[in-house]
Parts: C-alpha cells; sequence; structure tokens
C-alpha cells in the first residue's frame, strides 16, 4: 500500500510535538523542585539537543512541502514512524531513570553517558527524515502497473464493504475514463469536499495538457499522475 509523503510530516511532526512538550514540562518541574541544581544548564542543553534537530527538520520539512506529489511506502512510513516513537520514549525513558542513575555517578556524568545510546538513534532519523522530504529523486517510484494494484487492492476492500457508490468510483477508475471520469462521478457525489474535487480536476485537466503537449518528461508525469489518483481514492472513501 502507499501513502502521500505529505500525509507523513505532520503525522511525524505531532508526534514529536507531543512528546516535547511534555518533556520540556517534565524538565521544567523538575529544576523548579532542585533536581538540577549547579547543572541547570547542562540538563537543559541535554533536552535540546535530543529534541530540537528532529523537531527543526519536521518543521522546514512540512513548512517547504518539498516534493508533494512523492508517494512512499506505507510500511516504510510505519517503520520510521515506530523508530520515532521509540527514540522519543528512549528519551523518556532515559529521563525518568535519572533518580536511579544518580545513586552512582553525578548527574552531569549520566547525562554525558546517555549521548552513547541516544546520539546513534537521533542521526539514523535525522538520516531517515532527509532522504524521506529532502532527497529530490525518490527512493520509490511507484510506475503504472504497481498504481494499478493499489487501487485494485481499494476496490477490494470497497466490494467486502458491500459501499455501491465507492466501488462505481473504483470501476470507473479503472474503466477507459480512467481518472477523468472517476472525478467526474466524485464532483457529484462527494457532498462534504466538492470544491477540493473540482480543484482535483482543474490540477487533472492541466497535467493533460502537460502530458498532451509533451512539456514534461515521464517520470515528472508519472509522480503527478500518482499524486491526482491516490488524492482522488481519498475522496473516493469518503462516499
Amino acid at each position: 500500500m502507499l501513502i502521500l509523503l505529505a500525509d507523513t510530516r505532520k503525522k511525524l511532526l505531532w508526534l514529536w510535538l507531543g512528546f516535547a512538550v511534555a518533556l520540556v514540562l517534565l524538565a521544567f518541574v523538575q529544576t523548579l523542585n532542585g533536581k538540577f541544581e549547579l547543572v541547570e544548564m547542562q540538563a537543559w542543553s541535554w533536552l535540546f539537543i535530543q529534541l530540537l534537530p528532529g523537531m527543526l527538520l519536521l518543521f522546514a520539512a512540512v513548512l517547504l512541502n518539498k516534493n508533494p506529489s512523492k508517494v512512499l511506502m506505507r510500511a516504510t512510513f510505519r517503520a520510521v514512524y515506530a523508530g520515532t516513537l521509540a527514540y522519543l520514549l528512549l528519551i523518556a525513558l532515559t529521563f525518568f531513570a535519572l533518580p536511579m542513575a544518580v545513586a552512582n555517578m553525578s548527574i552531569e556524568a549520566y547525562l554525558t553517558k546517555s549521548y552513547t545510546w541516544l546520539l546513534p538513534f537521533q542521526a539514523g532519523l535525522l538520516l531517515a527524515f532527509t532522504v524521506m522530504y529532502f532527497r529530490k529523486e525518490p527512493l520509490f517510484r511507484p510506475n503504472a502497473n504497481i498504481m494499478q494494484q493499489y487501487v485494485s487492492k481499494k476496490a477490494e476492500f470497497a466490494q467486502r464493504a458491500g459501499n455501491v457508490p465507492r466501488i462505481q468510483a473504483f470501476e470507473l477508475l479503472a474503466s477507459d475514463g480512467g481518472l477523468g471520469a472517476m472525478l467526474d462521478y466524485l464532483r457529484d457525489h462527494e457532498k462534504t469536499d466538492t470544491n477540493a474535487v473540482v480543484l482535483l480536476q482543474n490540477q487533472y485537466t492541466e497535467w493533460t495538457k502537460q502530458r498532451d503537449l509533451n512539456l514534461l518528461p515521464p517520470d515528472a508525469l508519472q509522480r503527478e499522475l500518482n499524486r491526482l489518483t491516490m488524492a482522488a481514492v481519498g475522496f473516493a472513501e469518503k462516499i
């Protein structure tokens, strides 16, 4: 299964922000209680070193919105999401283990030692974010056959659910009319996002002009068609 890269950015950012806010509040309370007496600067620096790089990279990915038509295997996104969650939980665990650790060493020594298991994890995540969101050429390029398999899977789910309008939408997508026919159908049956469907139709019309006039290379045309198709599938799943 595929997922638009644009749909993954905010999910990761919200996950990161949620943990960041919780950990900063915890550090603030611990500072007020005197837990970091004489090492406040080191403790807060440690926390920002763990959280800021990833958060800034995800913020940049959301704000710049580069390569919006790229798609990603859903399994790959789940792996990155799970890795991000594991890293943030590891930061929290390291923080909560502080009272036990200071029985054998100073707070400063413990925080310094924690870099040995946190920094490699962080470096791997930052590399993954960079490759996913800032690399110009996608690692995975779904071709027409893969997109057809993706649509067929969605149609199968609609069949199992017995959703007749959705089944008809996917049948139109698989027909000779293709995406254009599906968008015409969605415009008449999607009541909550009609304006968004019309906008998608306009984008598809522009895509057909670029295809017919040979204004873009085949790879670029396929990527844009992937994006339009997946957006249309998202609307179809709402009816």
